[in-house]
């Protein structure tokens, strides 16, 4: 006998702005010489709300990180005290298929700029790649 489970899966919220908290931290992280983007539009926001999964949550902002540097910068800014609340989460093709790159938080997208193969060993058999 099937039953029904009658569980919430996060939709979509139509519009909406991001929290003071989190445009305020990508101010901040503009000024901090961080080369990358940053984006708060609701495009981006959508794009960045799905991935493999069934699953929709839709972030506050998106960073596009250009390098490692960026990557440093924008970490060390949210392990400062006031910044404490806010939720970073990385995310590279966007294939999980159980959600883990989604967040209602600041979405950390490597996939943009940091693609690049560093090295390949053909003798070890092994490669170096970005996110």
């Amino acid at each position: 006998m099937l039953r029904s489970i009658n569980r919430a899966i996060p939709r979509l919220n139509a519009g909406g702005t991001p929290a003071p908290l989190y445009l305020s931290f990508v101010e901040t992280l503009a000024k901090s010489g961080f080369e990358g983007e940053v984006s708060t539009s609701a495009g981006d926001r959508t794009v960045f709300s799905t991935d493999n999964s069934i699953f929709q949550v839709t972030p506050q902002c998106v960073a596009f990180p250009k390098h490692h540097d960026d990557v440093v910068r924008l970490l060390a800014l949210a392990a400062a005290s006031a910044w404490k609340e806010v939720k970073v989460t990385p995310r590279g093709g966007g294939t999980g298929t159980n959600g883990q790159s989604l967040t209602n938080g600041l979405v950390v997208d490597l996939s943009r700029h940091m693609n690049q193969i560093l090295e390949i060993d053909p003798v070890q058999r092994i490669a170096r790649v970005q996110s």
